[in-house]
């Protein structure tokens, strides 16, 4: 289909809830940068950012006019939040399990899961790793031999790599970034066992195939 032919038609409106700026900086230089994508990619950073208020804000926008739900997970946070709670205890994961599983059966939302965070995501673009880490601050001295002077702020973001910024820097690993995230472990969600859900993981793919950038990878 031609550019123009496809200006002609209303844009699809693709909704993403975030949990941070970091997330939300990335998506916008997508939205830019990939000039072929016939959607409009609309970030929401929420004010609050409980595990409840952002299943309440997925469950909201379900009932609008959005084409699909994109939920992007940092899953570092509701591990950690889940080790405070005390025995016996109701905790974040437990929460989070209840909230996975009611949304998996709706055809217009797609949890996307970084474990521990986004940074992982982007070190899939340069190496095959499995590994484990806790936080960003265990994950950061990996990353940073990768992309030199990493920070997670809006300057490095968006005038890294000559001013182009963090995502066409990336972008040219993109096919391996999403190649290494497949072969990583998914979590089954049918325990409440903290342990078990401290593996290394990414599923930005997700996001990518349904937008349909590197069809091949």
């Amino acid at each position: 289909m031609s550019r123009r032919n496809k200006n002609l038609q209303a844009k699809e409106v693709f909704g993403l809830i975030v949990d941070g700026q970091t997330e939300s900086w990335y998506i916008q230089q997508l939205k830019t940068q990939e000039k072929d994508i016939f959607v409009d990619l609309q970030p929401k950073l929420p004010q609050k950012k409980k595990i409840k208020d952002l299943y309440e804000l997925v469950d909201e926008l379900e009932k609008k006019e959005y084409s699909k739900i994109f939920w992007i997970v940092d899953f570092d946070t509701i591990i950690k939040n889940s080790k405070k709670s005390g025995k016996g205890k109701q905790t974040e994961l437990d929460d989070f399990i209840g909230y996975y599983n009611k949304l998996s059966i709706s055809k217009k939302v797609i949890i996307i899961i970084n474990n521990p965070c986004l940074e992982y995501w982007f070190l899939q673009h340069f190496t095959e790793t499995s590994k484990y880490f806790s936080n960003y601050k265990e994950l950061e001295k990996n990353l940073k031999r990768h992309i030199k002077g990493y920070e997670k702020t809006q300057n490095f973001y968006f005038n890294c790599n000559g001013r182009k910024g963090i995502y066409s820097l990336l972008k040219p690993n993109l096919k391996t970034a999403i190649l290494n995230s497949k072969k990583l472990k998914k979590f089954t969600f049918n325990d409440a066992d903290v342990k078990k859900y401290e593996i290394g993981m990414s599923e930005m793919y997700k996001l990518f195939e349904e937008l349909k950038i590197c069809q091949s990878a």
